[in-house]
């Protein structure tokens, strides 16, 4: 019988089986790796620091229990390319030193490299180019290059992945003008760039490369698939604002659900959070059911499994990672 984790206050649960022990141990922290792709391509001091203490590979190994250690290490580099490039735009945003040309110019290289390193633009590839950040923005070639080979017959996954790290990148760029011109967005607009900006979406999108998985385009479009990996995002994302709310409103930094729900009240707020968070719990698990049934007997079947049991740790992995 699978084991049941509470993961909410009420009882709510994720419906799967625990990462199994001999799993967990395949993948030990592998910290000099850390060290080393941290100081190959940190920009600063400052950036330095933050991956060290950020123990990537103690968090990843929680997002991608069943990975192997290569594709752990290439994923490492994937996230210390996100860390290197939301610091750059911190620094370009900071309220009295707004630099709009840098930030805009930062986020316009990104996107140009993450689609040609990716292989999906439209434009000739120009090896010549040189962004303003060039080694910030070119450091996502280690991860690029491992999934263009990869999925060199999978555009379509391929262009996936472009996208979500592309709509966290102007997810970013949305929270950066927030707080420039003080402006506290309503419950709808947070919802409508919340999922882009904890970066939750790219982390999900990253499970199929994680896991060696190749599954058709029309599986992952379908309504099922969909819905696990949306439910799941929101489960991880509503998790840290809950999680995070004390230490964020100590900074000053209000774009969060629990405020946003509390209307005054931090209480009501934490209530509020925690019926959405119940919510998308059972979204999550019914998702994987349907999955489950409607692609039964199908060659990819045990994928499927994979992918949603993947999704559930990594849901409750996140939790404990907040916590």
């Amino acid at each position: 019988m699978a084991e049941r984790r509470e993961s909410a206050r009420g009882g709510h649960r994720l419906e799967d089986p625990p990462v199994d022990r001999n799993v967990r141990e395949h993948h030990p922290r592998n910290t000099k790796k850390d060290a080393n792709i941290s100081f190959r391509h940190a920009v600063n001091e400052t950036v330095r620091s933050r991956l060290t203490k950020a123990n990537l590979s103690e968090q990843l190994a929680g997002w991608y229990p069943y990975a192997s250690r290569e594709k752990l290490e290439v994923l490492t580099s994937f996230q210390v390319w996100m860390f290197i490039i939301d610091d750059l735009l911190d620094q370009y945003s900071i309220v009295k030193q707004f630099d709009y040309t840098k930030l805009q110019a930062l986020l316009d290289d990104c996107e140009d490299y993450v689609e040609k390193g990716l292989g999906v633009s439209s434009k000739e590839v120009e090896p010549s180019t040189r962004y303003l950040d060039h080694d910030a923005v070119l450091s996502f070639e280690e991860y690029a290059s491992t999934v263009r080979s990869l999925y060199s017959d999978n555009p379509s996954y391929r262009k996936r992945i472009a996208k979500e790290a592309i709509a966290t990148l102007k997810a970013y760029q949305k929270e950066a003008f927030n707080r420039r011109n003080a402006h506290l967005p309503s419950l709808e607009e947070y919802l409508g760039y919340r999922d882009a900006s904890s970066c939750m979406k790219q982390v999900a999108a990253n499970i199929e490369f994680a896991n060696g998985l190749d599954l058709p385009e029309f599986v992952m479009e379908s309504k099922e698939i969909q819905d696990l990996y949306d439910a799941a995002v929101k489960v991880m994302w509503i998790t840290n604002d809950m999680v995070s709310v004390r230490k964020e409103i100590r900074e000053g930094f209000v774009e969060n659900i629990v405020v946003l729900l509390a209307h005054g009240d931090m209480q009501r707020g934490l209530d509020a959070s925690l019926e959405r968070l119940q919510a998308e719990i059972e979204r999550v698990n019914k998702a994987a059911d349907d999955a489950a049934s409607r692609f039964a007997g199908e060659i990819f079947e045990r994928d499927i499994a994979l992918l949603a049991k993947n999704c559930k740790n990594m849901c409750l992995s996140s939790w404990f990672w907040s916590a």
